[in-house]
């Protein structure tokens, strides 16, 4: 996924159009090489808040070997591959964090109706940020199409253990989208099923796993307009239980993310719960960049206590804290006196000081910046699970590091040198939790 932001400051979720393939066409073999994976877009901290990127070596697991994945100390990276000549596989590898040994790993063969890409313009699934984006693009200082893929999102569409796969599969006859998911023996479940009638074609999307597993949750727009989420239990009959009705946003690309206890479902672009899942950072339909507190389902408003953020060059990576944000730069920020300093950097932002349209002054809330200057582009991919330090990747033309810091400004970043590493944290895969 790539954001850009238009000159009035809202951000726009574009797709690279040479990953915009319909469902069910083949891809060159080469495609399939490298895993997805990515950083930017944002981040997470804590539990199933982290974000991006891992290079594609690793490759898939063999299904279900070691997919028992332990509770905490833990670096777990989700890859996917899309060869022309056999099934589409997502990966999912977990890493000590401080051998940075792969310790655990699962695979899921994907039946040939899984919407891995747009169709008819719309992503229906986070899979597509996952496997149709991993197209490295060739001496570019910007990595890979997949270093946008978000990686809560990506956390999202497992269960707790890495057992089952949320996926949204696609009819090009009839148009109509299930929701369902996949075992590690390759079995697919439909949770939509069979419907029939002139105004019944299910149009279900963005499936995703209730963190219990014990239900999918998705969106969809009824024959009136009307934007649902909703959720299907994996157990009993599947039937739908509605989760919230009201009108749709302007902007058409929102996609559902899940946090909060009781779990709440909200649309948005680019959204990171914080690690108490009372607020969501991301993009606000017509609002841009914001805070907002969450308290029920719905499409997200700043309707509720909204704190827009005052900072052009932050790009929202995820949560440190209940009340701290991370921000990697934007590449389309400031470059002024009051944002030099940030360039290629990460900062934090303490989202309770933040004056709502204090422009002037942006930088109040703001940490000085985290890193050395550097001519270097720096990605922040995962926030450790205390909140004290920051993976990133670091690339320079052809070339990219993995490094750890504390998320302290002055600190020295220590470059990651086992050979793992690489794969973990690279442009392949994307790190999709750290705990």
């Amino acid at each position: 996924m790539i954001t850009k932001r238009s000159h009035t400051g809202v951000r726009m979720r574009l797709r690279p159009k040479a990953v915009a393939v319909t469902v069910g066409l083949v891809l060159p073999l080469a495609a399939g090489c490298g895993g997805s994976g990515g950083v930017p877009g944002p981040a997470g901290s804590h539990a199933a808040q982290v974000p991006p990127p891992a290079t594609g070596g690793a490759g898939p697991a063999t299904p279900g070997a070691g997919s028992s994945f332990p509770a905490s100390g833990l670096v777990i990276s989700a890859g996917c591959t899309v060869p022309a000549d056999s099934p589409a596989k997502v990966w999912v590898s977990g890493y000590d964090p401080s051998s940075w040994k792969k310790v655990a790993s699962a695979q899921f063969t994907l039946p040939a109706n899984v919407a891995i890409s747009p169709v008819s313009g719309q992503d229906l699934s986070a899979l597509d940020a996952l496997c149709a984006g991993n197209f490295p693009v060739p001496g570019s200082d910007d990595g890979a199409p997949s270093d946008q893929a978000f990686g809560p999102e990506v956390r999202q569409l497992f269960d707790h253990d890495f057992t089952h796969l949320a996926v949204v599969t696609s009819d090009a006859k009839t148009g109509a989208s299930h929701v369902g998911y996949v075992d590690l023996a390759g079995k697919f479940t439909d949770l939509t099923g069979d419907s029939t009638g002139f105004t019944s074609t299910p149009a279900e999307r963005d499936a995703l796993f209730a963190p219990d597993g014990s239900s999918v949750w998705f969106s969809y727009r009824d024959a009136a307009g009307q934007q649902h989420i909703a959720s299907r239990a994996v157990s009993g009959g599947h039937q739908i239980t509605e989760q919230w009705t009201g009108a749709p946003g302007t902007l058409g690309n929102v996609t559902l993310a899940l946090g909060g206890s009781p779990l709440h479902g909200v649309l948005g672009g680019d959204l990171s719960f914080s690690p108490d899942g009372k607020r969501v950072v991301g993009f606000v339909d017509g609002q841009g960049e914001n805070v907002v507190n969450v308290a029920a389902s719905g499409l997200l408003s700043t309707a509720s206590a909204p704190a827009a953020i005052p900072d052009l060059d932050c790009r929202p990576v995820g949560w440190v804290d209940d009340h701290t944000i991370l921000c990697g730069h934007s590449a389309l920020g400031s470059v002024d006196s009051s944002g030099a300093n940030y360039q290629n950097n990460i900062w934090t932002i303490d989202v309770d000081k933040m004056q709502p349209g204090a422009w002037d002054h942006a930088k109040d809330a703001a940490s000085p910046p985290l890193l050395p200057v550097t001519d270097r582009k720096n990605l922040p991919v995962a926030i450790s699970p205390d909140g004290k330090r920051v993976l990133f990747r670091s690339l320079q033309g052809s070339t990219e590091q993995p490094f750890v810091t504390d998320l302290t400004p002055g600190a020295q970043p220590q470059q990651i040198t086992a050979p793992d590493a690489a794969t973990a944290l690279g442009t392949g895969d994307v790190v999709i939790d750290w705990r």
